[in-house]
């Protein structure tokens, strides 16, 4: 503690009776006063005759709190600890407590601890962790820039406080309850303001320790990422956070988009397990109901920000259980899709400032890095997850930013789905993306459609023209690549058919229509000894017989009654998995409405359906009759 003589001095400086000594108990400034807003650090001098005293008395004070210091260094070195203990006190009392220190005393505090950062090594380690652990981000702000100096100091001269201090940090970007916000005497800081506060530290720090990205912060990050049962907004506000820590450290954002993208399929994937779980009629009845909902709620998809706080607050208690736990099975369903369809829409919010609003010819180099990225998560995480059902929809919008984006896009599906060498699966999986992409993507040129499928079709010619000879039958387990493929154009042939016509004028002068000449590999697929008709989805297969038929591409009812009666055994079915089947997020459904195909029914093909219903309507109603004579009998019998 400081000498009385020194007081008594300090005390005629100031020419008031305010108690400036270390360890006394200071008279408390009222809030939202000049002393308890803004340190002296912050200050503004002003021409006035003052200036000289104001100036005097700050240096006195800095003077004072430096010896203060020192001399709680000293005397730990020789073996004394009072004072050290009462420098630890100030950082490590509750602030309502009656010894708390003000925010002013303790940016004095900071500020001299900063003039003598470099004799706080690993002797001192107690008190770092003191400062690192008082509560800073609720005081004014003048204290802040005190703070966060210090820290900059400490990691500079004493590395091994990195991590402390940017675990710390971190652990301050995670869904803070208000009360974080909120000191004795001092005016509530928003919960935004917060983050900000320690998005500048952590720049700070970076800008001093640029490594410290890869080998601490990183790290630290992943770590604080919320548990897949946290609730929505802890979700929403990290991932929030993360994008934000991009803007000023850019070392790490493939490593930090690829980490999100990671924890958004998981939780996609899990959605669908859960629905698999429930009872097949309940699980029928919540997926309706999550696929039927219109768009409503937050469109913007931020995160919960100042404008809110008040209407948080009131909740906080009440919403986190609910949120978090569910009351049942589908409570949590119910809240994990929330949960993922507010994070997809913070990505889609994200990627949507590098890439235009509309398809263009010709993209700027920040789109195709951009992309780029984005296709090197599709082939590292999307493509190998098995049946996400929302996430890949990142690419398939990103992919129609431009014509360029779309050809890579299907370049890299059709050469993985061609490729021998890769797993079964794999091989299926990249057909399915084909498949459904070209099928659903809106924006896509036709001319693109005919290119892709004129590959798969030529590919399908010469693998039966080269391959009938081993074929003794269909078997998804030797021939999987080549059905995928097939099941691929039929598909795409049932939704974008018109892009497989092609105009021609005869010698007359008269314009017609007719197919592209490489579907006759397809028709040469079907009629082969592989017999794609027989482990296709059979809802592709149906689906696809009725179209070609109609519009006398090739007849396939024939082969399909054939398979019926002849019960030839498949050896497998092959996946129907197609993974840009409609979105119906409620929220970030908006980012894929303008750019989604949507299934339109084909003039006539009705109403020769009904015709067919109704010229075997005879027959189904003399099966019925007889069924029903078949169940009398047989009740007859039991009497």
């Amino acid at each position: 503690m400081l000498e009385s003589s020194t007081v008594s001095r300090q005390a005629h400086l100031n020419g008031s009776q305010t108690k400036l000594a270390i360890g006394v108990k200071r008279e408390q400034p009222t809030p939202g006063s000049d002393s308890e807003n803004r340190g002296p650090s912050s200050k503004r001098v002003k021409m006035s005759a003052g200036v000289k005293i104001k100036t005097t008395e700050t240096n006195v004070t800095n003077s004072l709190f430096r010896k203060f210091v020192n001399n709680a260094l000293d005397e730990r070195t020789a073996g004394s600890n009072a004072n050290f203990e009462l420098l630890r006190r100030k950082f490590s009392a509750d602030p309502g407590s009656e010894d708390a220190p003000s925010s002013l005393e303790l940016q004095n505090t900071v500020l001299a601890l900063t003039n003598t950062v470099s004799r706080l090594n690993g002797s001192c380690s107690q008190l770092v962790k003191d400062i690192i652990g008082c509560q800073w981000v609720a005081r004014e702000s003048g204290f802040v820039g005190s703070y966060v100096k210090l820290l900059g100091n400490l990691v500079s001269a004493h590395s091994n406080y990195m991590d402390l201090i940017v675990n710390m940090l971190v652990q301050h970007l995670v869904w803070l309850h208000s009360s974080a916000g909120k000191l004795p005497n001092h005016t509530p800081v928003k919960r935004g303001a917060i983050y900000e506060r320690v998005h500048y530290a952590l720049q700070f720090i970076l800008d001093l320790v640029p490594t410290a990205a890869f080998s601490t912060l990183f790290p630290a990050l992943i770590s604080e990422f919320p548990h897949k049962s946290e609730s929505k907004k802890a979700h929403v506000t990290y991932v929030t956070n993360l994008l934000r820590v991009i803007e000023y450290a850019p070392s790490l954002r493939n490593k930090l988009l690829a980490f999100v993208t990671d924890r958004v399929i998981k939780i996609d994937t899990e959605i669908q397990a859960d629905l698999d779980d429930l009872e097949d009629e309940q699980g029928e009845e919540l997926e309706a109901e999550i696929t039927g909902a219109e768009i409503e709620g937050n469109e913007g998809g931020a995160m919960i920000g100042a404008e809110e706080e008040e209407e948080e607050e009131e909740m906080e208690d009440g919403d986190d259980s609910s949120e978090e736990y569910g009351i049942d099975a589908v409570a949590n369903i119910k809240d994990t899709v929330d949960k993922l369809d507010a994070m997809l829409d913070i990505l889609f919010s994200y990627y949507s400032k590098s890439f235009p609003n509309k398809s263009v010819e010709s993209p700027t180099q920040e789109s195709i890095e951009n992309f780029g990225l984005i296709m090197k998560l599709f082939n590292s995480i999307i493509l190998p997850t098995y049946r996400s059902r929302y996430t890949q929809f990142l690419v398939f919008w990103a992919a129609q930013k431009a014509p360029r984006f779309s050809d890579t896009f299907c370049v890299t599906a059709i050469t993985k789905a061609l490729d021998n060498t890769l797993q079964p699966g794999a091989r299926q999986a990249a057909a399915a993306y084909v498949a459904s992409f070209i099928s659903r993507a809106k924006l896509m040129p036709g001319h693109y459609v005919q290119i892709a499928t004129k590959i798969m079709c030529r590919w399908l010619g010469a693998f039966v023209d080269q391959r009938s000879a081993e074929c003794e039958g269909p078997d998804v387990s030797k021939w999987g690549g080549f059905y995928s493929v097939c099941q691929a154009v039929m598909y795409i042939f049932c939704f974008r058919w018109k892009d497989l016509r092609e105009v021609e004028e005869d010698e007359f002068g008269v314009i017609g229509e007719r197919w592209v000449g490489f579907l006759q590999n397809l028709n040469k697929a079907i009629t082969s000894k592989f017999n794609p008709l027989k482990v296709c989805s059979p809802a592709v297969v149906e689906t696809f017989a009725k179209i070609a038929s109609h519009f006398q591409l090739v007849y396939c009812f024939t082969i399909i009654e054939q398979n019926k009666r002849r019960g030839l055994s498949s050896h497998g079915e092959l996946d129907s998995y197609f993974p840009f089947d409609p979105y119906n997020l409620k929220r970030s459904k908006r980012w894929i409405q303008g750019c989604y195909n949507e299934w339109e029914p084909i003039e006539g093909l009705e109403d020769e359906e009904e015709e067919d219903n109704d010229s075997s309507g005879e027959s189904d109603n003399d099966n019925e009759s007889v069924a029903e004579e078949e169940v009398d009998d047989e009740s007859e019998a039991h009497e």
